[in-house]
């Protein structure tokens, strides 16, 4: 059945539905809810699941059974059910089409992959990016993997490398709960950057996640239980303690060892902030009971608020440990740096520093002091022989006398003014027929060569049209000519693929668009002769190479 002038599968069909007193069939679909009046072939309530912002439900004791559906703008639509077998089957009817409709909001809410948004961003930052997808992809003269890895691939290069998007300290107070209208269900809303922050912080969260989902439970399942756990709650369940349990005992060491590693530091002691010890785990709480009183509760909070905050730091400085310890293998290549338990070597950054330097530390910004030593550019030398030379002497570097000048110009302006034109001097009689015999055989014979590539000539559609062309096949040919020299066989297999894309360009777009500009415009046909040369020339160099190659 057709719900947007396209047909969809229905996945749900109640009948006896009212919409403002009128009867009829209320429809669910892969991307939809419709709603189709009784003796009607056309929906006159059709709402994309993208659009509804929450559903609700009339109250037990209204006598009429309802669903309310309110969109992102405010506006709402109101179902009214009236199945004529009774109120039990009005609500049964009611609530199927509740859940369906819930789940198919989840399912279409769903984010799209991390990969998926980057190219969507890319397209929507470069206007010619996305008019070179917009000619190549769907035409089917360059495939979608060869476009993202040949063209956009350069192009993304282009950009230079991509800053790492730092961890909020708030990233877990920003998951607002809402709810959604269904008797009072909450909902949490997580995004790509959330859930990024949440496992660059918990590295074990992240190892559980590759573990259960989706073999175990489903992806909203997780973070279900995520949120109902010691992470974002004091007061869990069994099966929330099953699963993060480890992660758990997993924080506890790594709190434990970063409380040790900092106990040198003369600058940043952990230990002052406890009235008498730090609890080591969550159930030194337990075991302590009503003697350990709030005192102990308050620790722990205190705990888990720098222990959150200590993830955060190790996070931002882990990926900088990471790149000392790759230069550190990269130098000692056959490992000898590595102990007997596997550990690398300690560094610099694992040593505790003194007093005197960390307190150096604080007082001194190497961004502030006096630079000793001054930068100077490099002297690239390409000819040496020109260098070693120098220019040769200027001998029109006689200057004029500023009174030479004004002399000059008091000159000509008198010739100026006392010119008088002598047309019949111009030009002879013979040269002047000439001309204008040419001229008129031009015009007879429609627009010039000269006058059809003036882009001020043209119509505006069709000097985009002309300059979208351009673009895409000088971008092919950009990546035609790199491919010279094909020293290597990646070159090569290159070179094949490209040439067979300008083949394929020429024929679905050079051409069309050459016949659509004589037949629709009364163009000249030497519009595109430049571009046509340009791909014969191409052509001629891949014949060339092609036969020296197979000799």
């Amino acid at each position: 059945m057709s719900m947007s002038g396209e047909r969809e599968d229905i996945l749900l069909q109640v009948n006896h539905v009212r919409y403002k007193k009128n009867n009829g069939q209320l429809y669910l679909s892969q991307t939809r809810v419709g709603w189709m009046m009784d003796e009607s072939d056309t929906f006159a309530v059709s709402v994309m699941y993208n659009d509804i912002r929450t559903q609700k439900i009339s109250p037990e004791g209204k006598p009429k059974v309802q669903l309310q559906i309110v969109l992102h703008d405010i506006s709402s639509y109101t179902f009214h059910f009236c199945n004529t077998e009774g109120r039990e089957k009005q609500v049964a009817e009611r609530n199927q089409v509740k859940e369906r409709l819930g789940q198919l909001m989840t399912q279409n809410r769903r984010q799209p992959p991390d990969e998926l948004m980057e190219k969507k961003r890319m397209l929507d930052e470069s206007e010619q990016l996305q008019q070179l997808y917009r000619a190549l992809v769907p035409t089917a003269i360059i495939s979608v993997d060869e476009f993202w890895k040949e063209i956009a691939g350069q192009y993304k290069q282009s950009l230079g490398p991509q800053l790492d998007v730092g961890v909020s300290g708030a990233f877990l107070a920003d998951v607002k709960p809402q709810t959604d209208g269904n008797n009072g269900k909450i909902q949490y809303n997580l995004t790509p950057e959330i859930m990024s922050s949440v496992f660059k912080t918990y590295p074990a969260v992240r190892k559980k996640h590759g573990e259960y989902v989706p073999h175990r439970m489903s992806e909203s399942e997780f973070w279900t239980l995520f949120f109902q756990s010691h992470y974002y709650t004091i007061h869990t369940n069994t099966r929330t303690q099953n699963v993060f349990s480890e992660c758990s005992k997993h924080d506890d060491r790594e709190w434990n060892r970063d409380v040790l590693s900092t106990q040198n530091d003369p600058l940043f002691d952990l230990d002052n902030i406890y009235e008498e010890r730090p609890l080591a785990t969550d159930s030194d709480l337990k075991i302590g009971g009503t003697k350990a009183g709030s005192n102990a509760m308050h620790a722990l909070m205190i705990k888990r608020f720098n222990q959150q905050s200590l993830n955060i730091i190790k996070a931002q400085t882990h990926s900088e440990k990471e790149k000392l310890l790759d230069e550190i293998a990269a130098k000692n290549p056959t490992g000898g740096g590595v102990v007997a338990n596997g550990q690398p070597p300690t560094t610099d950054i694992d040593q505790p520093k003194s007093k005197k330097a960390r307190i150096e530390e604080k007082l001194a910004y190497n961004d502030l002091e006096k630079s000793s030593t001054t930068e100077t550019p490099a002297l690239t030398i390409h000819q040496r022989d020109r260098y070693l030379t120098g220019p040769t002497q200027n001998t029109f570097s006689n200057s004029l006398h500023p009174d030479q000048v004004v002399r000059l110009q008091e000159q000509l302006d008198v010739s100026v003014s006392r010119w008088q034109p002598t047309l019949p001097n111009s030009q002879d009689a013979e040269s002047a027929t000439r001309a204008l015999h040419h001229f008129s055989d031009s015009c007879r014979k429609g627009r010039s060569a000269v006058g059809v590539r003036s882009g001020g000539q043209l119509p505006g559609n069709l000097h985009k049209e002309l300059g979208q062309v351009y673009s895409s096949a000088g971008e092919l040919l950009r990546h035609f000519w790199s491919c010279f020299p094909p020293r290597t066989p990646q070159l090569q297999e290159k070179l094949h693929k490209m040439h067979e894309t300008l083949c394929r360009f020429h024929n679905v777009t050079i051409r069309p668009f050459q016949e659509m500009a004589i037949n629709d415009y009364n163009c000249n046909s030497s519009i595109l002769d430049h571009l046509t040369e340009m791909f014969h020339i191409a052509n001629t160099k891949f014949e060339n190479w092609k036969a020296r190659n197979s000799r």
